[in-house]
């Protein structure tokens, strides 16, 4: 009864105490400098925090160590409170599904920082408490990979042109649909032209990116052929535009065939995107250096058009002699190589413990049976207890057995080389153990 009495004071007045240390808080504004230290409600002498707010940057780590918000010059015994302090937090990390050429879904990977959202981490040393507040927004804009200047075919429909294989945005959030400014480029006027891509992340950060279009004249075609502006990879690894004709056989879906008279521009185009994540994240967010890192702008220097119409030259260009030194790639993708590795039940031997009657001065153990202890105690005049006495052991599995599936080989793209072609677009084509180029077949 005394022991509720001593507990009930003493809430009462932990309580009352609280409400003297917030009403003496509210009637005074203090103005610190940045990095001044916040004070806990609870009146902490040990758990005194440099900051109790955190505002970080999509990307970044978020540390949950007590020992980068403690303030080091306030408190005594850092390190005892280091290694004592228990810390709990509600952070949920970015996950990230790596998918196949074909869509299906190869692993998914769990990264090393939270998602946008608010969150809290929780520090607790013996009875002390202090809360963190954690702002994760994103205000970053995507990245921007795209070639400088592109080559289209003159007669090209640019509302169809397939330009998400030239473009690469990188963000840690995901991308909406690239939209395409079409409107100063005439694709029926030979010339060159500015073109303007831009897209914008979920959270509408915008990037968006000039470049260059220039508007050729179709090469001279066979009948069976056409004149089509392919995607190719460099041997740099970098994506660019090819003027070339194509048997209509070997006309792939990615490929612009051109139209032989007039289009029309639509002004403004989409075209699906997808955008990778980054490798490495922006550092490590906490109260000492916390703040958000912006992406640097890849908008381009405009340079002065000199497009316009080009004069009527229907001479043919002198004759060519094909040189295939051009190599024509495509990405082979190999699934990772997994195994599984079992891992037997562990068991444990625990003891089993009885009740026992045990005489006091003599040692006389009357196991269970309480009227034989009563008689002995009699007859005797001993005292007697009950103690734990052990009276065998059992199993007790301390870990069930289970199949852990272990990553043997990384799932990668490989390049690999399928053929090449002159600089003039004209490529070879194999035939059993003969290899032509296709502007030679009949």
């Amino acid at each position: 009864m005394e022991t509720k009495k001593q507990n009930f004071i003493e809430k009462y007045l932990d309580t009352n105490q609280k409400k003297i240390v917030a009403g003496c808080l509210a009637g005074v504004l203090v103005i610190g400098a940045a990095g001044a230290v916040i004070l806990n409600n609870n009146g902490s002498k040990n758990l005194v925090l440099t900051s109790n707010e955190v505002d970080a940057e999509l990307g970044q780590k978020v540390s949950t160590n007590v020992a980068d918000y403690l303030d080091a010059n306030k408190v005594d015994n850092l390190d005892k409170i280091i290694k004592d302090t228990k810390e709990k937090d509600n952070l949920k990390y970015v996950t990230v599904t790596n998918k196949d050429e074909n869509g299906n879904v190869v692993s998914k990977e769990e990264k090393d920082y939270p998602k946008v959202g608010n969150y809290e981490i929780n520090f607790t040393y013996g009875k002390e408490k202090a809360t963190v507040k954690v702002t994760v927004k994103d205000t970053t804009k995507p990245e921007i990979k795209a070639p400088e200047s592109i080559d289209i075919i003159q007669y090209t429909d640019l509302s169809t042109f397939n330009f998400s294989e030239l473009l690469e945005a990188t963000d840690y959030s995901d991308v909406m649909d690239w939209k395409i400014d079409t409107s100063k480029v005439d694709v029926n006027t030979i010339g060159n032209y500015d073109l303007k891509v831009s897209i914008q992340d979920k959270y509408r950060n915008k990037a968006s990116k000039k470049l260059k279009v220039n508007v050729v004249e179709a090469p001279t075609v066979d009948d069976g052929e056409v004149a089509v502006t392919e995607v190719v990879t460099d041997e740099n690894g970098n994506k660019k535009t090819v003027v070339t004709k194509k048997i209509n056989s070997e006309v792939s879906s990615n490929d612009a065939v051109a139209s032989s008279s007039p289009v029309s521009n639509k002004g403004t185009v989409k075209n699906d995107a997808t955008n990778t994540k980054p490798a490495s994240n922006s550092g490590t967010s906490t109260p000492a250096s916390s703040s958000s890192s912006s992406s640097s702008s890849n908008s381009n220097t405009n340079t002065s058009n000199n497009g316009g119409n080009s004069s009527n030259n229907t001479s043919k260009p002198s004759a060519h002699t094909h040189n295939y030194n051009i190599p024509i790639t495509k990405t082979v993708h190999h699934d990772a190589e997994t195994k599984t590795v079992h891992h037997d039940a562990v068991v444990e031997n625990k003891p089993v413990y009885d009740s026992h009657y045990v005489c006091k001065v003599c040692g006389y153990d009357a196991g269970k049976d309480g009227n034989a202890i009563g008689d002995h105690s009699a007859e005797t005049g001993h005292s007697y207890t009950v103690i734990d006495v052990q009276t065998g052991t059992k199993q007790v599995t301390v870990r069930e057995a289970y199949d852990e599936t272990v990553v043997v080989r990384q799932a990668y793209d490989e390049t690999v080389t399928t053929g090449y072609k002159c600089s003039c677009g004209a490529v070879t084509v194999s035939y059993t153990h003969l290899t032509l180029p296709t502007n030679s077949l009949v």
